[in-house]
């Protein structure tokens, strides 16, 4: 009898406190926010060829917030699908930008997208939930045409407890799809023309993790996703979830005997 160690769906689909509007946590807790934008606001022509997106393409934006890149993205000429959890942050996006995207969807990131070659890429800029929900949204990338990208504004000193655990979490989760899945990967910095909310527009590092999906990892994806959902499992899926779970910390696993 073998052990393995897999996701817990069950954990990590639990209720979560959902952002509304004008508020936001940080190392110091809930706070009010009157800025209505992410920590870095891209406005910069080359900002589809930075991500690798070309125009036409179908993205899908997770955990969209104040869609401060998901909007720019869009306005460049990509097909942008908005999500979050929180209602309330879907309702006042929907609001401010009207047909600018595609569509506006209500999820958690987990649950999409649903279908093989729905999107060609699935993006976030920051998300939280690196050790636990955000690598099964990132295994979901593989079911894209092209795949995933995680963005991050890089700080430094002081400012750098801001990132919190997205410097280490980020590339962990992409090195360890592409070990288990054979998709491969990229990580660069490159400085994007934006504004980090009232402070002028300047050019920023940024650091931009690319996971790109092929043929044998949709297929291997599809059939682990549909595993773990189902919560039945082969040999195989075992052995692929169990090296996955490498991405996600330890409080989000649970074992199976078989």
């Amino acid at each position: 009898m073998t052990v393995y160690k897999i996701p817990n769906i069950k954990e990590i689909l639990k209720p979560r406190w959902a952002h509304k509007p004008g508020e936001a946590v940080n190392e110091k807790g809930w706070h009010k926010q009157e800025a209505r934008q992410q920590s870095s606001a891209p406005e910069d022509k080359n900002l589809l060829r930075k991500l690798e997106i070309k125009k036409g393409e179908k993205v899908l934006a997770i955990a969209g917030y104040y869609a401060s890149w998901a909007s720019e993205i869009a306005r460049l000429g990509a097909k942008v699908d908005y999500s979050d959890i929180s209602n309330s942050m879907v309702r006042w996006t929907k609001r401010k930008y009207g047909k600018l995207f595609e569509k506006y969807i209500c999820n958690n990131y987990e649950l999409i997208p649903k279908n093989p070659n729905e999107y060609d890429w699935t993006f976030t800029f920051e998300a939280c939930g690196g050790g636990s929900g955000l690598p099964i949204a990132y295994l979901r990338s593989l079911l894209n045409k092209k795949g995933g990208i995680l963005v991050l504004h890089v700080r430094y000193g002081t400012a750098r407890r801001k990132m919190g655990s997205k410097p280490r979490t980020y590339p962990r989760i992409i090195k360890t799809l592409s070990k288990v899945y054979g998709a491969k990967y990229k990580i660069k910095d490159i400085r994007i023309k934006s504004h980090r909310f009232k402070h002028p527009i300047r050019m920023i590092l940024h650091r931009i993790h690319i996971i790109k999906t092929n043929d044998k990892a949709r297929q291997l994806a599809k059939q682990d996703l549909d595993a773990l959902f189902s919560n039945k499992f082969n040999q195989e899926n075992l052995k692929r979830l169990n090296q996955f779970s490498k991405a996600i910390e330890e409080d989000y696993l649970k074992t199976i005997k078989k």
